[in-house]
């Protein structure tokens, strides 16, 4: 059976999905404008129970995740892996809430638990008005923290459709209320007018998008398919490229702009890529537990009749 085809749903109205059809995903919207409006420190509460749950009741992400820390950390013992993964999707629950603040409050609603670091690298960047590029990973706070960052700079993210139409249309309104404007990855055309009018794209380059879009560099020491095109992007308008950095904390969130080493960009795609997984791997390192390893990471082989070790 073919997939539903992703479309856009911005210039849609509502009424296409209000038929009886997708009452059900309505009623869970409004479950979920519900649990978005409870306290802060309960929803922290419940999204680290929430977490535990799926940890027991969802055998398959709980196997991605072990055998992704497996490859990842060899020299962890399992008892240490099991104790990260259960941190890990006790954090994933509270990403989910975090996910629905998102979706139903402005930013300036958690703005006070947020602090931002990189001012002066930011006006140093864009003071050069060649647009910038900014990479950054998939960690549990996304959703929450990629909004914050657009109180510090004009960030065009790059984002991808879903196939369910009631959560696009919620999901592409949400980003519009919160972004200037966001742009569907295969629209290139729209990352060259985001640089040339000396804004910023962000791009997360830590997953694996397949075989066709992507370079082989080590991950953890592991050979994985990471995007090839970040350097081709840089050259459009020569802007430069910072690495995104955020968490969460005890009392709220923390975000950071860094600059990349040095010459970054590169001439060479996998020099590029190797670049990148390494600033992941230091990224992932100091906040363990909130990194998305329920992420199939290794899941596209360098030799295609390799079977995923998932």
């Amino acid at each position: 059976m073919a997939k539903p085809k992703k479309i856009s749903t911005l210039n849609q109205s509502i009424w296409p999905y209000v038929s009886p059809r997708y009452w059900p995903i309505w009623f869970g919207v409004g479950i979920a404008w519900l649990l978005a409006h409870l306290p802060w420190k309960l929803q922290r509460f419940l999204g680290k129970q929430v977490g535990r749950l799926l940890h027991k009741i969802s055998p398959r992400r709980r196997n991605i995740c072990l055998t992704n820390l497996k490859l990842c950390y060899p020299t962890m013992s399992q008892n240490e892996r099991k104790q990260l993964a259960q941190k890990h999707f006790e954090s994933m629950g509270m990403g989910f809430f975090e996910m629905l603040i998102s979706w139903f409050f402005p930013v300036e609603h958690t703005a006070p638990r947020v602090t931002f670091s990189g001012e002066a690298l930011l006006k140093k960047t864009f003071d050069q008005e060649k647009g910038c590029v900014i990479i950054g990973g998939h960690f549990s706070s996304i959703d929450l923290c990629g909004g914050q960052m657009t109180r510090f700079v004009k960030v065009h993210p790059i984002y991808k459709l879903q196939s369910n139409p009631v959560l696009n249309w919620i999901m592409e309104r949400q980003r519009e209320r919160t972004f200037e404007k966001t742009i569907e990855r295969s629209n290139m055309r729209e990352v060259v007018k985001t640089l040339k009018s000396n804004r910023a794209v962000w791009y997360a380059v830590d997953q694996d998008y397949g075989r066709k879009a992507s370079v082989f560099a080590p991950f953890f020491g592991i050979n994985c398919a990471t995007i090839a095109h970040i350097g081709k992007v840089s050259r459009i308008t020569d802007a430069p490229v910072l690495l995104y950095d955020y968490y969460r904390t005890e009392t709220g969130y923390h975000i950071s702009l860094q600059e990349t080493p040095e010459g970054f960009p590169y001439p060479d795609d996998v020099d590029n890529a190797i670049a990148m997984n390494k600033m992941m791997e230091q990224l992932i390192n100091t906040k363990k537990e909130q990194y998305f390893w329920t992420h199939r990471r290794f899941k596209t082989q360098q030799n295609e009749a390799d079977k995923d070790p998932y």
